[in-house]
């Protein structure tokens, strides 16, 4: 079960993952006003739970519950799902009366995951807006904003026309934010991209939309989609009833990996994006973002190859493996987990299986500590971690093959 970590009090601040300022509440100092923001993927309902008893019930995903008024002082808070009633995260933490807060929940690699937002900055002048970005997706990496009012142009002219993105989100293994900045009061679009790299397109082809009225105070949530590296966007209004919008992202990433023989020529397209134009086998290709769900379409040597059952879908990584000889070719869909190890010092290892014929199932070591045993062709093994080294053996196995394969790099 995740935990909260401890909220620690600093005057009239909160310190969870973010740090933030004082202002003037309406509340009673001897209470606190706190909501729940559901921004997670697999849990449709969840319920907040103060000193054992329901506070927030069934706030729904992609949503913002009404606002709680708990008792200032220490409470033990607890997010359910509100269908199972299972405990997902807890902590004891300090709320301060008068006081504004947020909880968001989130997932990374399965787990829920909380991120807590205090909400008493103060407003900015007349005429103006403040915005931050506040980034939960970790495994994404450095990431670069760019900030639009043009909300028709397409992403890619946009961002052709563009050199300096709006802030970076840099690396970090805890979520992070950027400092506010100053908007007219507008409708904009939030374009996130791989930091130095503004064809790499993490939240969609559509950015996430934002819209702030005069004087209002917003943060841009980026949090993980199942993949590891796309992220989902969504904005919390502070203190505005009903004040959260998500939008979540309608692409996958998708590589080409030829395995045919012969040196045949493989390509593929999801729709009308072209993942690989066409390449000799034997291939790995780069990710391509792909609307998701979108028509796969394969061939090699310019026939026609028979599409993966499984389909695309939105915010994960898959590798479409295309494999056998150019007669009767196949094509499977595996899913990727690009998520980072918990362990900085490990390397997250998994086998692929490109190999028809005589060998059969394959199995795989690395530095002599095995990692996947009678892998299909066409499938890939689980992942196994292994420490990181500058030089590693590889050995890849068959039962039929003893010595099929080793090498070392």
């Amino acid at each position: 079960m995740n935990k909260f970590g401890r909220w620690r009090l600093f005057g009239c601040a909160v310190v969870v993952a973010v740090v933030s300022g004082c202002g003037n509440s309406g509340n009673s100092s001897s209470s606190a006003s706190l909501r729940l923001v559901n921004a997670t993927l697999t849990h449709a309902s969840l319920d907040l739970l103060v000193n054992a008893a329901v506070a927030i019930p069934a706030t729904a995903m992609d949503s913002v519950s009404n606002a709680a008024s708990p008792s200032s002082g220490s409470v033990t808070v607890q997010v359910n799902d509100a269908s199972t009633a299972t405990a997902l995260a807890s902590a004891v933490v300090s709320l301060t009366g008068g006081s504004h807060y947020t909880i968001v929940a989130y997932e990374s690699g399965g787990a829920l995951k909380t991120a807590a937002l205090t909400e008493d900055f103060a407003a900015p002048a007349t005429g103006s807006a403040q915005m931050r970005f506040y980034d939960t997706s970790t495994d994404a990496g450095a990431l670069d904003v760019y900030v639009t009012t043009d909300t028709v142009t397409p992403w890619d002219t946009y961002l052709a026309s563009v050199s300096t993105p709006t802030t970076t989100m840099t690396a970090s293994t805890s979520p992070t934010s950027s400092g506010f900045g100053l908007y007219a009061a507008s409708t904009y679009r939030v374009y996130v991209t791989g930091a130095g790299n503004k064809a790499d397109l993490r939240n969609g082809f559509a950015g996430t939309t934002v819209t702030l009225a005069n004087q209002q105070t917003a943060t841009v949530l980026l949090t993980p989609a199942s993949g590891g590296v796309l992220v989902n966007g969504s904005t919390v209004i502070q203190q505005l009833a009903g004040g959260y919008s998500a939008l979540r992202n309608a692409t996958a990433r998708v590589r080409l990996v030829g395995a045919v023989s012969a040196n045949a020529v493989v390509a593929a397209t999801a729709g009308s994006t072209t993942i690989d134009a066409g390449n000799v086998a034997p291939k790995v290709g780069n990710y391509v973002i792909v609307p998701a769900p979108s028509v796969l379409a394969v061939n090699v040597n310019g026939a026609a190859v028979t599409p993966p059952a499984a389909s695309l879908v939105a915010g994960v990584d898959a590798t479409l493996l295309v494999y056998g000889n150019p007669a009767a070719a196949t094509a499977s869909l595996i899913t990727d987990n690009n998520r980072r190890p918990s362990v900085s010092t490990n390397i997250k290892l998994r086998l692929v299986n490109g190999i028809t014929g005589a060998p059969g199932s394959l199995s795989m070591s690395a530095n002599f500590s095995t990692l996947a045993s009678d892998t299909a062709a066409g499938a890939a093994s689980t992942y196994g971690l292994v420490a990181g080294s500058t030089a590693m053996q590889f050995d890849v196995t068959s039962a039929l093959k003893p010595e099929f394969f080793t090498t070392r790099a």
